[in-house]
């Protein structure tokens, strides 16, 4: 299957698209869709459309009018993940301005939310790599990366919890924390590339454990109904 150029128009169909969906609550909104890619194309080792489309259903899967509808999807939503790992490696890490703006915090909540759930989807391969790269920096890094997309996902909340922990987090301070959130997620998305020119040992078993690829004669996850041997795998 070619996978089309994700362009404008790919950008305003696919974002239609997934607010007809995310009206009944059945997959994730654009934003948390973005933020679960940049994660995946962030991740220590590659994984295959196949392995994670699923994930992006909240409820069951959507019943689309024909396969070419589903099919289509398919190709957008993929076609999209490789626009945003094109973007990680260009150091273009937030699809919004480099300065701070109340204007699209909302998306930028729905943004952090999704890739919070992409590296919990993720988190063994994380472990392993982060235990292997041993790198103080990098470690303290991505940890801060994780809690700022915490919170940026649930601002009044971490408002809240500073404010009971005696450290108050205001609106004031969002600009500088989220300066600092675009500088850390440089180092979240080097990870993968510091991970790969290391000579690691790992067993590759234990390396997958915690991701579940489509089988050749299971149901394709794009929601065609053929098997995926027969669809998008073909």
């Amino acid at each position: 299957m070619e996978f089309t150029h994700f362009d404008k128009e790919q950008e305003q169909s696919l974002r239609e698209r997934l607010a007809r969906l995310h009206s009944h609550e059945a997959v994730l909104s654009y934003p948390q869709l973005q933020g679960f890619l940049f994660a995946l194309a962030c991740s220590p080792e590659t994984i295959r459309p196949s392995e994670w489309f699923d994930l992006i259903w909240l409820n069951d899967e959507p019943q689309f009018d024909n396969e070419q509808e589903a099919r289509s999807f398919y190709r957008q939503v993929v076609a999209l993940s490789e626009h945003i790992a094109d973007m990680a490696r260009q150091r273009r890490f937030l699809p919004f301005s480099a300065r701070y703006s109340e204007l699209w915090q909302q998306e930028l909540s729905q943004w952090c939310e999704g890739l919070l759930m992409g590296h919990h989807y993720l988190e063994d391969l994380w472990m392993i790599a982060i235990d292997d790269l041993n790198d103080q920096t990098v470690i303290e890094n991505v940890d801060t990366a994780l809690s700022l997309a915490s919170t940026f996902a649930d601002v009044i909340n971490a408002q809240q919890l500073s404010f009971e922990e005696g450290m108050e987090l205001t609106d004031d301070h969002l600009p500088e924390a989220y300066d600092l959130f675009w500088k850390v997620l440089g180092t979240y998305a080097s990870v993968a590339r510091l991970w790969a020119e290391g000579a690691w040992d790992f067993d590759a078993e234990q390396l997958f454990l915690a991701l579940e690829p489509v089988g050749h004669e299971e149901a394709c996850p794009c929601g065609s109904g053929e098997v995926f041997s027969k669809c998008c795998l073909h």
